[in-house]
C-alpha cells in the first residue's frame, strides 16, 4: 500500500514538472492571480470625508442634544423635589403618630383620674385634649396637601421621563438615519476607488482585511494606504 502511494506521488510530481516544462512564463503568471487586501475599517475612519461628515452631524444635532440636556436637568430637579416631598410626608406622618399617641395617653389619664380631678383640672385636661385633636386635624390636612403635591410631582416626573425617552428615541433614529445615508455614500466611494486601483494594477482579487484569517507580511499585498491616499486626493479635488 505504501509503495503504491509513493508511486502515485512520484507520478503526480512528474506530471506537474512536465506541465511546467511545456508552459511559458507568461502562462504560468496567468495561473497565479494578482491578489491584494484593504483594511476597509481603517480607510473608512481615516477618510477625510468621513471626518468632515461626523463634524457636520455633531454640529447639526448640537441644538437638539443641548435641549435634551436641559430636559434631563429639569427631570433631575423634579425628581429631587419629589424625593423632598416624600420626606416631608414621612416626617408629617411621624409627627401625627406622636400626637395621636400623646392624645391617647391624655384620654386614658382623664378616664382614670376623672373622678378625682377638680372641675378646673378636668377642664384643663379637656382643653389639652381638644388642642391636641386640633393639631392632629391640622397636621392631617397638611399631610393631605403634601400628598396631593407629591402625586402631581410624580405625574410630572413620569411625563418628563416619557418625553425624554421619546425625544431621545427620535433623535437617535434621525442620527442613525443620517449616519447610514452617509455611510452608504462613503462605502460607494471606497468600493469605486478599490475597483479603479484593482483594474489599473491588474488585481484579480481584492479582499477586506477583516475577512482574512491569515496574510503574509509582504507590503505589496496591502493596498490600504494607496486606497486612502487616492480617496483623500479625489475628495480634496472635488471640493
Amino acid at each position: 500500500m505504501r509503495g503504491k502511494e509513493v508511486g502515485a506521488l512520484l507520478l503526480a510530481a512528474f506530471l506537474v514538472t512536465l506541465f511546467l516544462g511545456y508552459t511559458s512564463g507568461g502562462a504560468v503568471a496567468e495561473l497565479v492571480p494578482k491578489i491584494g487586501f484593504v483594511d476597509v475599517q481603517k480607510v473608512f475612519g481615516d477618510y477625510q470625508k468621513t471626518k468632515d461628515i461626523m463634524v457636520r452631524l455633531k454640529i447639526g444635532f448640537e441644538e437638539e442634544w443641548a435641549a435634551m440636556a436641559e430636559k434631563r436637568k429639569l427631570l433631575e430637579r423634579t425628581r429631587k423635589a419629589l424625593e423632598e416631598k416624600l420626606i416631608q410626608i414621612e416626617e408629617k406622618t411621624k409627627e401625627i403618630q406622636e400626637k395621636v399617641k400623646e392624645l391617647g395617653k391624655l384620654e386614658e389619664e382623664l378616664a382614670l383620674q376623672e373622678a378625682l380631678l377638680t372641675p378646673y383640672a378636668k377642664e384643663e385636661k379637656l382643653a389639652q385634649i381638644q388642642l391636641l385633636s386640633q393639631d392632629i386635624q391640622r397636621l392631617g390636612k397638611e399631610r393631605q396637601e403634601l400628598e396631593k403635591e407629591g402625586q402631581v410631582g410624580e405625574i410630572q416626573l413620569r411625563a418628563l421621563e416619557e418625553e425624554i425617552r421619546s425625544f431621545s428615541d427620535t433623535l437617535e433614529a434621525e442620527k442613525q438615519e443620517e449616519e447610514f445615508r452617509y455611510s452608504e455614500e462613503i462605502s460607494e466611494d471606497i468600493l469605486s476607488t478599490i475597483k479603479s486601483i484593482a483594474e489599473k494594477g491588474g488585481y484579480r482579487l481584492v479582499f477586506d482585511k477583516g475577512a482574512l484569517l491569515y496574510t503574509t507580511p509582504e507590503a505589496e499585498f496591502d493596498l490600504t494606504e494607496e486606497v486612502l491616499f487616492r480617496l483623500n486626493q479625489n475628495y480634496q479635488l472635488g471640493q
